[in-house]
């Protein structure tokens, strides 16, 4: 069983380029099973069990702890998590997010899937009411509430990416 969240503009995309082709089950299947082929040649790396039991000492100069304490400290982690981080993303290992990134942002998406709930339950009742009396005065109001409800999937997204870790930030040049 495979879940994706994606938002409606998307899923109404690829439901009309999935047609023809299988459908959508179907050619998720075909998008893993090529994708499967295609790396075939690269490591398959099973998911750790238990905590890392491999140790290695570095030695930083003061200057380079300090570039490292002040970059740990904006992803709201120590320096020995946000050194293993940038490793694990330079070997191509998926890096969990911090723990405290992870606590700040989770009330942040909460309170816009509210705010989104809110709009819609706006948007079906400012329809009810237009269907009820015929008033068409309210029709630039709902599509207000339109772009809001697509600003606040955007902004939804964006978090939720955020929580599942930003691989842009450590993109450096080799």
């Amino acid at each position: 069983m495979l879940s994706v969240r994606v938002d409606a503009q998307a899923l109404t995309a690829f439901d009309s380029f999935a047609v023809g082709r299988g459908g959508r089950s179907a050619l998720v299947r075909q998008m893993i099973e090529r994708t499967l082929q295609e790396n075939s040649a690269r490591p398959h790396i099973d998911r750790p069990e238990g905590a890392a039991r491999n140790r290695i000492s570095l030695r930083f100069t003061e200057v380079e702890i300090a570039v490292i304490a002040h970059r740990a400290s904006q992803r709201s982690t120590d320096r020995a998590g946000w050194i293993k981080a940038l490793v694990r993303r330079h070997l191509a290992l998926k890096s969990r997010v911090d723990d405290g990134l992870l606590a700040e942002l989770a009330p942040i998406r909460m309170q816009l899937l509210r705010i989104g709930r809110n709009l819609n339950q706006a948007m079906k009742a400012a329809n009810a009411a237009m269907l009820e009396t015929g008033d068409r005065k309210i029709e630039p109001e709902l599509r207000r509430i339109a772009d809001m409800r697509m600003e606040i999937s955007e902004q939804v997204a964006a978090v939720g990416d955020a929580m599942r870790g930003d691989a842009s930030y450590w993109t450096v040049a080799d």
